[in-house]
């Protein structure tokens, strides 16, 4: 029978394995920075963390606290990069993308600008692998621990979102932190576990405002599970829990006051609102708007005003109901389904399989009755993963699988624990068969990764079919503007010189290599060579234009190349009759 050898289990081998896999995974992350383009967020998010390192403000991008910008910038930061002088009358001088431009461009140099800011997030994919090993260990063993960490490591959306300066991988590595600290300190509330998840939500809450909906809403169903499966065996501890809980979330808010440098600035300073542009804050409840034109009237200076402001920012933004795109289809608002739908199609099909064994094999095993521990503790990741789920299920803000990046982890550790208990079956005639099944999954998954080492922002599964623009394209899920550089050889290579662009950037194109071009004209039929990235030509939404759906109708026939996963190149003679018209007007004219 197959079993895991016994040297495996030594801690010596499992810490070289483990760190063979996240150095190995390292490695490959850094190796997509010459490759990749600027993806559209990343000026925003340095403008953010240099304002926030040279400056001590934080006004250019309050939706985002701190944690990530800082982190991103700070290696630009040490490396001499300044916040640049620009006239405070130029609106430019507010926009994050000019700003953030500004610097990476800042000597010519944005190759390495961008590569400096892009390792501030290698930590965190570190932190995340550490996590999803210790969590895996924690209720299941070693094995089960080193097979979560490897498909972790190896789920392209996980290194894509590691490969560039976003905010989304800070964040899912501190929720997912927080989260375990929380499973420990509800499994043993002592004062070590409580300091710890104290701390662990300081960074997830200073790292992605979604923290606020992820964390209580994964507490929450823990402690249900705790509830249920305990039979009642923690109440003897209730009064100790709820004492620490309550000091936890004194203190939280002196953590966050810390994350923006215990700033005190005046309210009409930080939000750029007045008496006289102060809105009609239709998106805030009653007491809330009362209480936000009495502090824009009185303009006191006020604690972490800019974290107050981004909540706001949150508020109004899913308020809003933004368009969303879903299966070729756009609607204001989007679907409930929505990142059920990006998990199945973004996700390595091993990755889901192996994670439904590991739902299966957690479930059958916290249901029989303990010899040993805790068996509830083992239903805890899946709690965690059903909450951040359910929570989506009400969100409007619907840009991406990135904003619900944790899942990923969470997956993983499932899927480790389905992979290991395979190999820890004893006398079942079935058992060879599933070995090699997983042996099988787990190459399956190694497979895809690799594939997908230069496209792993673009990645879909088999799932998406052909053509995954028709299923997903907006929130960075396949078009990011990551093949700005490619499109940039290959106009090089053909020895284009003019033509007009319809891409997804917030690059300077300008400075990016390409030759003489033009944006879109609605007025006028395309013609001559033509670049449009995905996301233009199934939304519209290009560079600085709003393009008709049916503007770019009729040019598939005019396909000369596919540039990268998102770029298609065409050229369209002046002369040919037949050549795609004007939106709107008649083809027989």
């Amino acid at each position: 029978m197959l079993r895991i050898p016994d040297w495996i289990r030594h801690r010596a081998v499992i810490a070289a394995l483990w760190s063979a896999v996240v150095a190995a995974s390292v490695l490959r992350i850094v190796a997509t920075y010459p490759n990749t383009a600027q993806a559209y967020d990343e000026p925003g998010h340095v403008a953010a963390g240099i304002e926030f390192l040279d400056k001590g403000t934080y006004t250019l991008d309050p939706v985002h606290p701190p944690l990530a910008p800082t982190a991103i910038a700070l290696p630009l930061y040490l490396a001499g990069a300044r916040y640049p002088v620009l006239p405070e009358s130029d609106p430019a001088s507010h926009d994050y993308n000019v700003v953030g431009n500004r610097i990476l461009y800042d000597g010519g140099n944005l190759a390495h600008n961008l590569a400096l800011a892009r390792t501030g997030v290698l930590p965190f994919f570190i932190l995340g692998a550490v996590v999803v090993f210790l969590w895996a260990r924690h209720f299941a063993s070693p094995a089960a621990a080193l097979f979560a960490t490897f498909l972790y490591c190896t789920t392209p959306t996980i290194l894509a979102f590691s490969s560039v300066a976003y905010t989304d991988m800070v964040a899912a590595s501190t929720q997912l932190a927080a989260m375990f600290a929380f499973s420990l300190w509800l499994e043993s509330p002592s004062r070590n576990a409580a300091a710890r998840l104290a701390l662990a939500l300081g960074a997830a809450f200073l790292a992605k405002l979604t923290s606020f909906l992820f964390i209580p809403a994964a507490a929450l169903l823990m402690t249900i599970v705790w509830l249920v499966r305990s039979k009642g065996k923690g109440d003897l501890l209730l009064r100790k829990r709820l004492l620490q809980l309550a000091a936890i979330v004194l203190l939280l808010p002196l953590m966050i006051w810390a994350g923006y440098f215990f700033s005190l600035h005046r309210v009409q300073a930080i939000t750029g609102i007045t008496p006289s542009n102060m809105a009609s804050w239709q998106h805030f409840p009653g007491p809330v708007r009362s209480v936000g034109r009495e502090l824009i009237l009185r303009n006191p200076r006020f604690p972490a005003g800019e974290f107050f402001h981004g909540v706001a920012a949150a508020w109004v933004l899913n308020k809003e109901k933004s368009e969303s795109y879903l299966l070729g289809h756009t609607k204001v608002g989007g679907w409930w389904y929505f990142f059920l739908l990006a998990i199945a199609v973004k996700s390595p099909i091993p990755l889901l399989l192996l994670a439904g064994l590991g739902l299966h094999s957690i479930g059958s095993y916290s249901t029989q009755p303990p010899t040993s521990g805790c068996r509830w503790i083992r239903l805890l990741p899946a709690a965690a993963l059903a909450a951040v789920l359910l929570v989506t299920m009400h969100v409007s803000y619907q840009a991406g699988l990135r904003h619900i990046l944790v899942a990923l982890p969470l997956l993983a550790i499932i899927a480790g624990v389905g992979a290991s208990q395979v190999f820890q079956m004893i006398r079942r005639p079935w058992r060879l068969g599933l070995t090699a099944l997983v042996i099988a999954l787990l190459s399956w998954q190694l497979a895809e990764s690799i594939k997908a080492q230069a496209d792993s922002l673009a990645y879909f599964n088999e799932f998406a079919g052909s053509d995954p623009s028709s299923v997903l394209v907006i929130g960075c899920d396949l078009d990011c503007g990551q093949d700005l550089n490619r499109l940039a050889g290959e106009l090089r290579s053909r020895h284009i010189d003019d033509l007009e662009l319809a891409i997804f950037t917030s690059a300077d194109t300008d400075r990016s290599g390409l030759p003489h071009h033009e944006l879109p004209d609605p007025a006028r039929r395309p013609q001559g060579w033509i670049a449009v990235s995905a996301r233009p030509r199934r939304t519209g939404s290009g560079i600085r234009e709003i393009l008709p759906l049916d503007y770019f109708a009729g040019l598939e026939a005019y396909r000369v190349a596919n540039v990268g996963k998102t770029i298609r190149l065409y050229y369209v003679p002046a002369t040919d009759p037949g050549s795609p018209r004007p939106p709107g007007t008649d083809s027989t004219r």
